[in-house]
This record gives structure tokens, sequence and C-alpha cells, in this order.
């Protein structure tokens, strides 16, 4: 009995100790592979002879200095001690290219820009937001849909979208007069309760603290609802539908209030690759994280409400009341690019790309530029000089527009108010609201480089190419590109908008020598893979500028508060010490004097 009881025994017993000694070795196995890797890695990559900081974190590399320090910091410190092409160490000794030379991102951007397509890991939230659109379209199809939007972003039709610029901006400046009349309280724009009550007590008469992301993110929402498809956000009045509203969530203003480690970072990663590996089980509803869950129910009423919006445009009859009984159907970017898909034939570009590109239009219509707005007015708000040229020069442009018989500014006075230029172009090159964008190899391939890099691991040798294998990350800093020395002189750093009109008059150096489709700066790209609605945004930009400081006077908060960036898709702020509140621009606004109220 003793020996079968102990038969039986052993019976149930084997199975369990089978599948834990499975466990065991397998997690040996890994964390053997793992180390292995670890070690091995850096000593046989390509890119071994490369400059560049040294291991950092053993499993994570540089990338907790990266997270540590605002955007760019990291990259532009590399980029003064290392030269143009740098090597850094990533997860589990995976070594990324870091490349600034001009020749080597002409290469990669523009050269072979479609043998460098973006690699899967930057495919996570965003991606499944703007799904097959021209964004994350790669090769062919890449090159199909560039064609067929290419008409919606003609100079003729941006010409008859100004006005759409200005009547929003106008709505905007009217419901900010409102709330300085009213004298409005903005909780959200003070640290605390403390705070706002000893401003309440002698602040000045008609001035308000407001956090203006807010206002200006729904600015540019109603915008590109209205010039891009047609569809009627009511954002700036408050309004709303579950468009905007679904938008608004997965855009969360508290998404970038902690800063991310390098394990989060890492465990977002894996998680993407799991559900893009197992799309069928539809592992993104499994996944117990709040802001995994608010993006996946934003995406499916993004999803509904775009199909509608499509539809309509194609004259189906799906179309339920919630702000789409506005569409108009003759010169929005998404009427315009129906016109070029039924042109190219109805196999052109299907719905559910033609979905990818509203929601495309959605961020770059919205968010970058919103973004790019808020920290235009932080800028002007540190510096009054700057501030009251800029307004001196758009009042002269919008008096002489008068004397012409004309209401407002049109697309050849944005374009020749050479100051509000120059600002615009300052701004977007110190304030990318994109920092940087992630490439992968194809194939093995060589990289030229205009200004040779020293060898880390012969002494005197200098390298003129980068051997890449197939596969190899390259990481392309636009922050730090943006600020190069070489091109832009020893204040590359300094907001200085007088740089530009300089170089124009010729009284200065000349600013060229980077790469970038736009004033030698990285902001939209370059290349096949620029960004294709660029002059939309720089004439929305300087609509919206133009309006607001003509109308309004712009100062900080408190000299106190220290501003910080943090990249969450874009650029956002955050206040040092009132990260619990997330990102926000709390700035103070008054009726800018004019000159016969001066003369009084």
């Amino acid at each position: 009995m003793d020996s079968l009881a102990s038969a039986t025994s052993w019976s149930y017993a084997h199975p369990v100790q089978a599948a834990l000694a499975s466990l065991v070795l397998a997690g040996l196995g890994t964390f053997l592979y793992t180390l292995v890797v670890t070690l091995v890695r850096p000593h046989t990559t390509s890119l071994r002879n490369l400059p560049g900081p040294g291991r950092g974190s053993f499993w994570y590399g540089q990338i907790p200095a990266i997270l540590r320090d605002p955007p760019g910091v990291p990259h532009c410190e590399w980029h003064e001690q290392y030269g143009g092409a740098v090597k850094y160490p990533g997860f589990f000794g995976t070594t990324r290219l870091l490349l600034f030379d001009p020749a080597a991102l002409t290469h990669v951007l523009v050269t072979r820009s479609y043998e460098y397509p973006k690699p899967d890991e930057v495919r996570g939230d965003l991606a499944m937001i703007l799904g097959k659109g021209i964004l994350f379209a790669e090769g062919d199809d890449h090159r199909r849909q560039r064609r067929i939007m290419a008409p919606s972003f003609g100079p003729a039709h941006l010409r008859e979208l100004v006005p759409v610029f200005f009547e929003h901006s106008h709505h905007l400046r009217d419901a900010l007069k409102t709330a300085i009349e009213a004298r409005e309280v903005d909780e959200t724009a003070w640290r605390d309760e403390k705070q706002r009550g000893e401003w309440e007590k002698d602040h000045p008469e008609g001035e308000v603290v407001f956090d203006i992301a807010k206002w200006l993110g729904r600015v540019t929402l109603d915008i590109i609802g209205d010039a891009g498809f047609g569809y009627n956000f009511e954002a700036i009045s408050q309004s709303g539908n579950s468009l905007g509203r679904a938008f608004g969530t997965m855009f969360s203003p508290r998404a970038g209030a902690k800063r991310p480690t390098a394990g989060q970072m890492l465990r977002q990663q894996w998680i993407g690759r799991l559900i893009r590996a197992l799309p069928v089980l539809r592992m993104a509803d499994w996944v117990p994280n709040e802001r995994v869950r608010k993006v996946r129910e934003g995406f499916r009423v993004v999803q509904t409400e775009s199909e509608k919006i499509i539809q309509a445009k194609m004259g189906g009859d799906v179309v339920e009341k919630d702000g789409l009984e506005s569409t108009r159907g003759s010169k929005d970017l998404i009427a315009l690019l129906l016109k070029s898909v039924e042109s190219e034939g109805k196999s052109s570009m299907t719905t559910e790309e033609l979905r990818g590109q509203l929601t495309t239009f959605l961020l770059a219509g919205h968010e970058t530029t919103s973004t790019a707005l808020g920290w235009a007015l932080f800028r002007l708000a540190t510096d009054t000089k700057i501030q009251d040229k800029l307004r001196r020069e758009v009042r002269e442009g919008r008096a002489k527009a008068a004397q012409d018989g004309r209401d407002e500014l049109d697309h050849r006075d944005l374009d020749a108010l050479p100051y509000l230029d120059a600002v615009t172009r300052e701004l977007l090159r110190l304030e990318s609201p994109v920092t940087a964008t992630i490439r992968h190899a194809s194939r093995d391939d060589l990289i030229p480089l205009s200004t040779p890099v020293p060898s880390s691991t012969e002494p005197g040798k200098m390298l003129s190419h980068v051997a890449v294998k197939k596969g190899q990350v390259i990481f392309v800093p636009i922050t730090a590109v943006n600020k190069s020395k070489r091109v832009f002189g020893d204040d590359a750093d300094a907001f200085r908008p007088e740089r530009w009109i300089e170089s124009d008059e010729g009284t200065g150096k000349k600013i060229e020598g980077n790469v970038g489709v736009a004033s030698s700066i990285l902001t939209f790209l370059a290349g096949p893979r620029s960004c294709i609605g660029y002059k939309f945004a720089l004439l929305e930009f300087k609509a919206i500028l133009s309006v607001l400081v003509d109308e309004f006077e712009f100062d900080l908060r408190d000299r106190e508060t220290v501003v910080e960036r943090r990249s969450v898709i874009v650029t956002r702020p955050i206040l040092v010490g009132e990260e619990e509140h997330g990102n926000k621009m709390p700035l103070r606004i008054r009726i800018a004097r004019r000159d016969d109220d001066e003369l009084e």
C-alpha cells in the first residue's frame, strides 16, 4: 500500500515538477541569453568604431539619461562632443545610430528615403489612432497616397483656406475678449488657491490669467475640422460633440504629467509588440492600463465618426446629427482628396486609408500647431520687445490692407510681413512640436558624412562613412539638428528672430547647410516623407498669431515658475512643482493698447 501510495503521489507530482523545471530552465535560458546579448552586441555591431557616450545603465543603456533630461538635451551635448554621427546604447545592448550630419540625413531622409522606413517600435498609440494614413504608409503605398493627396495642398487651394483660418481666429479673439470683460477665472491656471487669491487681491483691471494651451487647442481643432473636412467641432464655443470629446480624451493634458521611466518605456514596447503580433486576440482590450483603455475607447469613436464623415463626402446616407450637419462638400481637404481619388480610379485609395488621412489631418493640424502656438506666446511673454515689434508690424500690415479695401490680411500679406515670418521660423526652429523621429535600415548600406568623425577604436583615424546593417535603428534628433551651432552660430540656443532678417538682407551669414523642407530646419522633415501639409501649417500659424498679438498683450503668470518640456507625441509644457495638474501654459492676458489710447 505504501508503495502504491508513493507511486500515485509521484504520478501527480511529476507533471507539476516537470512544469516548474521547464519554467526555471526557460527563465534561466532567457536570462543567460539576455546577459550574453547585452555583453556581446556592443562589440559586434557595425557601429563599434563610431564615437559616443558610455554604456550607462547595464540593462537600459543611455535611455534613462535621455528620459531624465528635457527633449533633445543629451543629443545636443553628444553632437557637440562627438560630431555628426554618434552611437549610443539602448535596451539590452542594442546600439542606436544618432545622425546630425547633413549629408547623412540627406541620404536617409531624401536620397534613399524608402530604404529607411519607420520601425515597428514607433507604432504604438499613435499608429492605433492614425491607422493606414500617409504618416505610417511605406514604400509604394506612401508614394501612391502622397501623389493623390498633393493637389489638396496646392498653393491655389491653400489661398482659399486663409479666410477660414482668420474666421476661427476671430472667434477665438472674441471669446477671449468676452472672458476678459467678464473677469472669468481659470482655476486650472494656478498652482493653488493661495496663489490665485493673492493675484485676485490686486490684479490689474482688464487682466486675466488663462491656461492659453486649452484655448489654442480649441481654435486649431475648429480650423482643421472646417478646413480639413467640413466638420464643426464647436470647440471654442465648448458645445462639443462625440468626435471632439474622443480626440480630447486620447490626447489628455495629463498625458505628460509624469516623466516616463526606462522600465515603463520597455513595458510599453513589449505591450505594443504583443498587440501587433496577436491582433486577432485583441490584446489591447486586455491590457490593464488606464491610458491604453482611454486611447482604445477614443479610437473606436474616432473610427465610427470618421466613417460617417467619409460616407457623407461620398454621398452616403449613414450621417447622423452630431456636428455632421455642417459638412461642406467643396473646399475642404477631404472633399478635394475624394476628387483626386475619383480621377485615379476606385482602387486608388481605400475607405480605411481615407479614414487614416482624416485622423492624420486631426493630429497634424491640431496638436502640432496648437503646441507650437503655445510656445510662441510663451516666448513672446518672456521678451516684450519682440512682442511689441511684432505687434507694430502686424498693425501696419492691417492698416495697409484696410487702405486697399480689405477687412483682413490675405495670404500675400502673411508672407510679406518679414518679422512675422522671422518669428515663425525661429519659433519652429527652437520649439519643434515633434522633437525626433526614428528610421531603420531595410538593407545593409554605407551612409556618407560631410564631415568625418574620429574613430573610437583606432586613434588618429577619421571615418567618412557609417556602415549599417539591415535592421539598424537610426534616431533623427530634430531638436538637436535645429540647434546646430555650425549652421546657426554660437547663439543657436537663443530665441532671436532677427537672424532670419539678417540673412535675407545679406547683412549676416546666410542660413543654409541643414536638411529640411523649409528654412534649413528639420521641423517638417525632408524628402519624400516630409510633412505634406507644412505650407498649410505655416499659414495657419501666422494667421492665428497675427490676430492674437494684435488684440492682446501676453505676460508670464509669474517670473518664478519654471516651465519644462515633456515629449508626449508632441512637446508640451509642464510646470515644475505643478506636475499633478498636467500640461498647461498659464499666461497673463490683457487687451493690447492702441496708439490712440496711449495719446490720451
